[in-house]
């Protein structure tokens, strides 16, 4: 699956807050893959965490089986797919409401 990755986001950033922050994001195009589970074929793997604790953080993802969803410290929600750009903008916007605000660039 490496052949389609499309980026491979990682860092730690401190935020506006002070937390210490770990984030991971992986995207593919995967060929020929066109569904609910996968919108337009991406299949991502987001999650951004607090270094002090580990147990706090926010994973969005879709496998098989499952469509794009996420989970907020053991709840799990699916999302409302509109397009790859909304489904970022939501993850930085409830990363950004967790920990505190923070420059991935």
């Amino acid at each position: 699956m490496n052949d389609n990755l499309v980026y491979n986001r990682k860092g730690t950033f401190m935020t506006n807050e002070g937390n210490l922050i770990g984030l991971r994001m992986k995207l593919w195009q995967l060929p020929n893959v066109d569904s609910k589970i996968f919108p337009k074929g991406y299949k991502l793997s987001w999650i951004v965490f607090n270094l002090a604790t580990e147990s706090e953080r926010i994973l969005f993802d879709n496998h098989w089986g499952k469509p794009p969803h996420y989970h907020e410290n053991g709840k799990e929600k699916f999302l409302e797919w509109v397009s790859l750009e909304e489904t970022e903008k939501l993850f930085y916007q409830m990363a950004y409401e967790k920990f505190g605000y923070f420059n991935y660039e």
